[in-house]
Order: C-alpha cells, then sequence, then structure tokens
C-alpha cells in the first residue's frame, strides 16, 4: 500500500513539476513568467483572437470559433487554427478556450517558449488533428 501511495505521489510531482505556466493577460501570451507573443481578441473576444509577433508585430497566428453559419445550433462548431507564417490551416472540432488551444500548441512543440513556430511540428500537429470541415461541409 505504501508503494502504491509513493508511486502516485512521484507520479503527480513529475507531471507538475514538468508543466508549464502560460497566461493570456493583458494582450500578452506569458510561458514562465516571459512574454513572447502580443494578442488582441476581436468579436466580443469569444470569436476571433490573433496573435503577433513581440519584436515586428506581424500577425503569426489566427484563431476563430465557427458557428458554420448556424449560431443556434452547436453540434456543428469548429475551430480554425491558422498558421500564417506557413500558410496553413487547422480545423478541428475541439473547443477550448484560447489558453487552452495556446498550451495545446506548446504541449505539441508547434510553440517554443520564444514564440517561435516549427514548421515541421505545424505540419505533424496538422496531419494529426485537422479534420477538414470546411472542404466536406455541404453549402
Amino acid at each position: 500500500m505504501k508503494q502504491i501511495l509513493f508511486t502516485i505521489a512521484f507520479f503527480i510531482l513529475t507531471v507538475t513539476s514538468f508543466s508549464q505556466e502560460i497566461k493570456l493577460k493583458d494582450g500578452k501570451v506569458i510561458i514562465d513568467g516571459k512574454e513572447i507573443l502580443n494578442y488582441e481578441r476581436q468579436n466580443w473576444g469569444d470569436m476571433e483572437i490573433h496573435f503577433y509577433n513581440l519584436g515586428t508585430k506581424d500577425e503569426v497566428l489566427y484563431m476563430k470559433k465557427n458557428s458554420n453559419e448556424t449560431p443556434t445550433y452547436y453540434a456543428d462548431d469548429f475551430t480554425q487554427i491558422r498558421f500564417l507564417t506557413f500558410g496553413k490551416l487547422l480545423e478541428t472540432k475541439i473547443d477550448k478556450p484560447w489558453k487552452k488551444l495556446v498550451e495545446w500548441l506548446f504541449q505539441n512543440k508547434v510553440l517554443d517558449n520564444t514564440g517561435q513556430f516549427n514548421e515541421e511540428k505545424v505540419d505533424l500537429f496538422i496531419k494529426n488533428y485537422d479534420e477538414k470541415i470546411t472542404s466536406r461541409t455541404i453549402r
């Protein structure tokens, strides 16, 4: 019994000690206390968010919650993530708050703690999670 408790405690400490603290606050994306990107929310803050490079102010990432033109029917809603630097798009049914989506990018090493995007990881991320929703939607 003690060994099981020790194993659980060790696992919890290991998981929490390697986690990154990610915040979206005052127009800044902050990882472990370091500002890595600027952001701006649009359309009441829940529908669109734009991310900008700190140094150049160039837009590098755009995320949008898409209602699929059915604002009162939520089952067909999806999220679009545009990697503007690479001209690539991901569409997913995963509906998370903006902060969780940034964490998801960071956990998959798409975004690093300096605010840079890894194109190989972007490609792998899109390959794994893109559901191509727009292309299979009948209009």
